[in-house]
Parts: structure tokens; C-alpha cells; sequence
């Protein structure tokens, strides 16, 4: 799951993927939460990117419930994946909560990794300030992140350790730009957003690289520069289709219906946003929303192509859309020219 066979161990794992989750769930109830914990560590990947993320939330709070007999370790590698579980589904405050015990926890640990997982934590509270616009404490948090990376210092390639650390830093690049995006800067997201793009490069990380695109489609946008943004959207839209990644690949064709409707081609857009709804319709909300703003798709955009079209053509092209949400018609609709 850390190398270059990601994409294989992705297929495998999920012809498996019955009896990972019973498996997971056996040693919940048979009380053996430390193998459940690395059970969930290091096969955590597979949840996020085939869209199994919600089927975790009762396991994680049963975990949670019954960790604190475990080592400092394992105890806070708990929360935190719980914490990742809650974010994912929209519950910000309890992540949040679960994120700030963790920290207290790996000070405590006298493993390697919990210093890497200590700069990610922070980086994802920088995050979630950020969120609530308080900006001084989302910068303050994002550059202690960076100030303990540096203390954990480099390590053998390959290994777990320089998988998470080259994770963190992406994310934190990542992070820092979306809060120079939010205020408007986006000149200086773009370039932060590079920087993660150039570390996710380094590492066959698909978590990374569907964040460092994403976040740079915006800042195109934002930019003015719509070929850039379709660019990388189009690129990160190839990407999650690779991994298997549908849940991601509807926020990509989100934004590619944001493109096509700064270009004047609504029924494109319409297309776009109804694939985009089918899949999220079937796979659920997966976890790049917990990561990047989201292009506009809310009621007010649709509502605004609706007249623009009129009735009859905007269900149409509704239901054309609708109809190509799975099977990889979605994406071979977006990636078509227009």
C-alpha cells in the first residue's frame, strides 16, 4: 500500500474487501484493539480511496470507546483514525476533539513514527482553523507541523516513516495555500499548491495527488486561467478513475462542470454535475470533500443553469448525465473534448 504496487494491493484488497471488514470487526468484539488498530493503519488507504470510508464510523467509536487500555501509541493512532473517519463525514467538531487528545498522547510515545503523526495532526487542526477563519491559529498550527517535520528529520526511503512524512508535507503545502486562497491570494495558493504537488510527485501517494490537483484547479480558476484549471482537473479526474476512486472523481467532474460553465457550455455543465451527483448518489460522499474547498454546485448554481436552458433541455441533458454516472462513462464523458 506505500509503493509503487498501490494500484494492485487497491484490487486485491477489495476482493477482499468482505472479509477485511469482518475481520476488522472480529477483533473489535473478540477485544484485541491493538491488532485492530494496525489492522485499520495500514490498510487505511484502501477505505479512503474505494469509498468504504462511512462503514468505519461504528467500528471507530467502538474502538475509541474501549482504547484507552492500549499503549500511548496505539491509543492515539485510535483517535486520530477515528478523528479522519468523523471528518470525513462532516462532523468537523468531533474530529477535531479526538485530534487535540491524540497530540497529547504521542508526546507520550517513544516511537519514531508518532513525531510524523504529531506534525500531521497539527496539520490537520490547522486545517479545521482555516475552516472556522481563524487564520492566525490555522498558520500558527500549519507551522508548528512544519517545525516538528523538520525535528523528525529525514528517513529511509520507502519505509512508512518517509511515506508519512512526504504525506504531511504535501498536506501542509496544501493547507497553507487554501488559506492564502481564501483570502483571495491567488497567486501565492497556486504556488504553495505546486510545492504539494511537487512532493506528492515523489511519493506513489494517489491520497496526495488528488488534493495537490484539486487545489490547484481552484487557484487556475481563481486565476483566470481555465485551461490550467481543466488541466488539472482533468488530470486528477484520470487519476482517481485509476485507482478506483469514484467518490473523488465526482468532485472532479464537479469542477469540470465549473469550467464548463465559466465557458459559456451549460449543457455540458449540466451533464457534468448530474454524473457527478449519480456517483455520489451511489458511493456516498468519500473523504476529498474533508480535504479542498469545493467548486460551487449547490442549489443556486443549478438553479441559475436551469434558466439558462429552460425546462425540457436542462432535464435532458440531466438525465444524459445521470445515465453516464457509472461503469467509467462519467469520466469518459468529461475527458472528451469541450
Amino acid at each position: 500500500m506505500q509503493g509503487p504496487g498501490q494500484l494492485a494491493w487497491l484490487d486485491r484488497m477489495e476482493t477482499e474487501h468482505d472479509n477485511l471488514r469482518a475481520a476488522l470487526s472480529w477483533l473489535v468484539d473478540a477485544d484485541q484493539l491493538g491488532q485492530a488498530v494496525h489492522l485499520f493503519f495500514v490498510a487505511w488507504r484502501f477505505w479512503w480511496l474505494r469509498g468504504h470510508v462511512a462503514e468505519l464510523t461504528g467500528l471507530g467509536e467502538k474502538i475509541v470507546a474501549e482504547s484507552e487500555s492500549l499503549p500511548a501509541y496505539q491509543h492515539a493512532i485510535a483517535l486520530t483514525g477515528t478523528g479522519f473517519l468523523f471528518a470525513a463525514n462532516g462532523d468537523n467538531a468531533r474530529a477535531r476533539a479526538l485530534f487535540e487528545q491524540s497530540l497529547l498522547l504521542y508526546g507520550q510515545a517513544q516511537e519514531k513514527l508518532g513525531l510524523t503523526l504529531t506534525a500531521t495532526v497539527l496539520g490537520i487542526l490547522g486545517r479545521h482553523a482555516g475552516l472556522r477563519h481563524d487564520y492566525g491559529a490555522a498558520s500558527e498550527l500549519l507551522e508548528r507541523s512544519r517545525s516538528v517535520l523538520g525535528e523528525a528529520g529525514e528517513d529511509q526511503p520507502g519505509g512508512i516513516e518517509h511515506q508519512q512524512r512526504l504525506l504531511t508535507l504535501a498536506l501542509v503545502d496544501n493547507f497553507c495555500g487554501q488559506i492564502q486562497l481564501s483570502q483571495g491570494d491567488y497567486d501565492g495558493a497556486a504556488r504553495l499548491f505546486s510545492d504539494g504537488l511537487g512532493v506528492a510527485r515523489g511519493t506513489p501517494d494517489w491520497i496526495s495527488l488528488l488534493i495537490s490537483h484539486y487545489d490547484l484547479a481552484l487557484s487556475s480558476q481563481g486565476q483566470g486561467d481555465l485551461t490550467a484549471a481543466a488541466q488539472h482537473l482533468k488530470d486528477g479526474l484520470s487519476l482517481a478513475a485509476e485507482a478506483g476512486d469514484e467518490t473523488s472523481a465526482a468532485y472532479y467532474l464537479e469542477g469540470l462542470a465549473t469550467v464548463a460553465r465559466l465557458r459559456d457550455n451549460p449543457e455540458r455543465a449540466v451533464r457534468l454535475l448530474a454524473a457527478a451527483d449519480a456517483l455520489q448518489q451511489a458511493r456516498g460522499s468519500g473523504w476529498l470533500h474533508a480535504y479542498v474547498p469545493r467548486f460551487p454546485n449547490g442549489d443556486s448554481v443549478i438553479g441559475a443553469l436551469r434558466s439558462r436552458l429552460g425546462d425540457a433541455a436542462f432535464e435532458e441533458a440531466w438525465a444524459q448525465g445521470g445515465s453516464a454516472g457509472g461503469g467509467g462513462h462519467a469520466v469518459e464523458l468529461a475527458l472528451e473534448q469541450g
